[in-house]
């Protein structure tokens, strides 16, 4: 695991060095051992690290397809080979979006079509959950370093025993780590 850590930071040192931005260091070590608690199972979940706004995100290989990142560098989504479920996680810097967890739980509680059963709010987080158009989703939004970051799981209800699992492990990894952001 460490190996494949250093190839993947000697990588992105090369990329960063080449557009002009500071070099990336180790993650935090909360920060590492929340992902190392997920991201060590590799036959179960790949770490998808964002470097443009610094979060990372466990997602369960056996079950997603990674489609790409977005044009903005922003975040990326996860497919079901069969279209039953699918990832998405995104960020912004906060400068420029300028919102409050309170503001962006109620956004994501406006909506339309979806029907929210959960939700809680912290001081730096919401989680919210519900249905929307027949299908399961779980939201997480996080606010530090000055960056927003989200991620939302949408799956047929009928796979709940299967993602329930799954949802709990995104949660635990998902993090927002200084040390990858965007300076």
């Amino acid at each position: 695991m460490r190996h494949k850590r250093l190839a993947g930071l000697a990588a992105l040192l090369l990329i960063l060095s080449v557009a002009g931005q500071a070099p990336a260091r180790e993650p935090a070590p909360e920060v590492q051992a929340r992902l190392d608690k997920v991201c060590s199972r590799t036959s179960v979940y790949g770490c998808y690290a964002n470097h443009k706004y610094g979060y990372v995100l466990a997602w369960p290989r056996q079950l997603l397809t990674p489609q790409g990142e977005s044009d903005a560098g922003d975040g990326q989504v996860f497919a079901a080979p069969d279209g039953r479920a699918e990832l998405r996680c995104w960020a912004g810097f906060n400068d420029v979006l300028e919102t409050t967890i309170p503001a962006a739980l109620a956004e994501a509680l406006a909506e339309p079509g979806r029907q929210a059963t959960y939700q809680h709010r912290g001081k730096d987080f919401f989680v919210v959950s519900g249905l929307d158009g027949g299908k399961i989703f779980y939201r997480k939004t996080m606010l530090a370093h000055g960056v927003l970051a989200s991620f939302e799981l949408l799956y047929d209800p009928a796979q709940k025993a299967l993602f329930d699992p799954v949802v709990r492990a995104l949660a635990a990894s998902f993090s927002i780590d200084p040390a990858f952001a965007y300076r």
